[in-house]
């Protein structure tokens, strides 16, 4: 990528996530509230056997009260990412106590060999992937925070049976960013406001 590209890149990202960081804590706690309602509705997340989350970390989508309420419930198999050197691996957790800070000072879950997802389980079970993300545009593309992590990961998962959903909040959404060849796009986006499909 030039460094043009990156530059413009990164000027989009810090416009959106300031939008993001302008919401109050009680309107990110509602408007999350009315995603996982939406998410809920959603038939493919209620298909999937497996859920594979982020922890919500600074001003992101909230995601612990439905992590909480689906561990609970026993409905799916939950995995949350732990980076892994340049990459996230994804590690099955039974409670909330299954996390501890790691990079970034995000919850992560401890490195199990036992309990990581494989490549096998990514290709032959029902998945459901929440994706965080900076800014997200009406073509279900997705931009991170920089670092790709997320990226490398949608690379090695990008099977029919595994459906990419985008949270953000309704002012991270736009018409249009700037991608690369390789970059993967969403099945969905769910905002407050608007679900999103991929045509």
């Amino acid at each position: 990528m030039s460094f043009s590209k990156a530059l413009e890149k990164q000027k989009i990202r810090s416009k959106y996530l300031a939008y993001r960081d302008y919401l109050t804590y009680p309107e990110r706690v509602e408007k999350s509230k009315k995603i996982h309602e939406y998410l809920k509705e959603n038939v493919e997340f209620q298909n999937a056997g497996i859920l594979l989350v982020y922890m919500d970390y600074r001003s992101e989508v909230i995601t612990t009260p439905l992590v909480e309420e689906i561990l609970t419930s026993g409905d799916k198999r939950i995995f949350a990412p732990r980076v892994d050197g340049m990459d996230i691996r994804f590690y099955e957790i039974k409670s909330l106590d299954d996390l501890c800070s790691g990079y970034q000072n995000i919850r992560e879950p401890l490195a199990d060999e036992a309990k990581c997802l494989s490549m096998e389980e990514i290709s032959a079970e029902k998945i459901f992937l929440l994706v965080p993300g900076s800014v997200f545009d009406k073509n279900m593309c997705r931009m991170g925070y920089g670092k790709g992590f997320y990226d490398r990961f949608l690379q090695k998962a990008n099977h029919e049976n595994v459906t990419k959903a985008g949270l953000c909040f309704d002012c991270q959404l736009t018409k249009e960013i700037p991608v690369e060849e390789h970059d993967i796009r969403m099945d969905y986006i769910f905002t407050e406001k608007q679900i999103l499909h991929k045509e």
